[in-house]
């Protein structure tokens, strides 16, 4: 159920485009249980909050970085 504007809500392709990956890489993290579980459903499409993704992204592991800080 969709309580905000879908303009507030985010797409497995836009949110694909915001990490740089593709949508199947973000599915792969879902189903992984490496991403967080939609925040909406709509007919078959997930949805998520911009600022889910956004929180997310910003405590996300980067490839080549360290997980812990030196």
């Amino acid at each position: 159920r969709v309580s905000e504007p879908l303009s507030a809500y985010m797409t497995t392709r836009d949110i694909a485009a915001y990490l740089g990956v593709k949508p199947s890489t973000v599915t792969a993290y879902v189903a992984r249980g490496q991403f967080p579980r939609a925040d909406a459903v709509v007919g078959s499409t997930k949805l998520w909050r911009r600022a889910t993704v956004q929180s997310w992204a910003a405590q996300r592991p980067r490839k080549g970085s360290p997980s812990t800080p030196p």
